[in-house]
């Protein structure tokens, strides 16, 4: 069980990374403005040295309500066709970013007992700070954060503005002289607050979370690991000790060491395929239970299972199972049948 939740998890992280920083957001810079801007500073975004692709977005902090229920949030508004943050499903299918509704994300709409089609008011609260009702018109997932999303035209209208503009993503050229230029000419822009960068974000997530994880799951593999080889080893010495004369019986009739080890190591495969079957529903029950411990309101932890995840789980108790035959053989070869012979029941 704990073998299989080690490597259910390491996959998980994989996952995790892969569905937020490439499926979900896809833009290799975020620009955060100081204030509200209009579509010029989308423009200037786009001749900055390297950038390929440019999109605005628009973040607005609001109320959220869903009649006892209250939460607070931030709306981000994506233009039509967004390609750089792009809300999808459980099954990763890009989701349609609605014209006058929102998508949700699921850890969002389980707060606010919420579920698509359902109906909630948000408050914004800079602007014309007017309560609008709104429709969930898809839940989206995601692991991090609680992201909420609509068209920016209609966020924009929501807080008096024609098209308001509070960040820009970019899709850059990583060439070596691109990237000194392009953080050059940032600097000179006096409108932007902050720079993210995409490669920055996942090398601190990679030495916080994952590292910590990998760490996490190396020593429970090695645990479990540890467990199921001595339990198989101790099992196997066990039945070799109480079938003594059965073994001496057989090398009189001729059998030789290997042989003999061969009825042994048939026995144990088949236990371990039995315990390794066994175990696989509750390594998947301790990993559910695990990311019901992460589902928190900034981070939530995947279930993933893919047939590696299995196919390792058997591999690796095949070996811990003839690693564990190695010690019975080496018994089984220097084993003294005609003393075993000679001693009474």
């Amino acid at each position: 069980g704990l073998m299989v939740t080690g490597f259910i998890l390491y996959n998980a992280t994989g996952y995790l990374i892969e569905f937020q920083f490439t499926l979900v957001q896809r833009s290799d810079i975020d620009l955060a403005l100081e204030k509200e801007r209009g579509r010029e500073v989308l423009e200037e975004a786009r001749r900055l040295p390297g950038v390929n692709f440019a999109e605005p977005t628009l973040d607005v902090a609001c109320d959220f309500e869903h009649g006892l229920y209250h939460r607070k949030g931030v709306v981000t508004g994506l233009v039509r066709g967004a390609k750089l943050t792009v809300p999808r499903n459980a099954r990763a299918e890009p989701l349609r970013i609605p014209a006058a509704g929102v998508a949700m994300t699921r850890k969002l709409a389980e707060l606010l007992q919420l579920r698509a089609g359902d109906s909630f008011v948000m408050t914004p609260i800079k602007g014309l700070r007017q309560p609008v009702t709104l429709q969930v018109a898809e839940i989206s997932d995601s692991y991090i954060g609680l992201g909420v999303y609509t068209d920016l035209a209609y966020l924009s209208h929501l807080i008096g503005e024609e098209e308001a503009i509070t960040g820009v993503q970019l899709k850059v050229n990583w060439r070596n002289h691109d990237r000194f230029a392009l953080f050059q000419e940032l600097k000179q822009m006096p409108a932007l607050q902050a720079v993210n960068s995409r490669q920055d974000m996942l090398q601190n997530l990679t030495d916080t979370l994952v590292n910590m994880q990998r760490i996490f799951i190396g020593l429970i593999t090695i645990f479990a690991g540890v467990i199921f080889f001595s339990s198989l080893l101790n099992t196997s010495l066990i039945g070799l000790a109480e079938r003594r004369r059965e073994v001496a019986t057989l090398r009189v009739l001729g059998y030789g060491p290997f042989e003999i080890g061969g009825l042994f190591l048939r026995e144990s495969m088949v236990v371990t395929a039995l315990g390794t079957t066994l175990g696989l529903p509750l390594g998947y029950g301790l990993c559910h239970w695990i990311a019901h411990i992460y589902n928190t309101d900034m981070f939530r932890f995947p279930v993933v299972t893919p047939p590696i995840v299995f196919i390792a789980t058997f591999s690796l108790a095949a070996v811990f199972g003839l690693l564990s035959h190695v010690v019975v053989q080496r018994e089984i070869s220097k084993f003294d049948w005609l003393e075993a012979l000679q001693v009474k029941e």
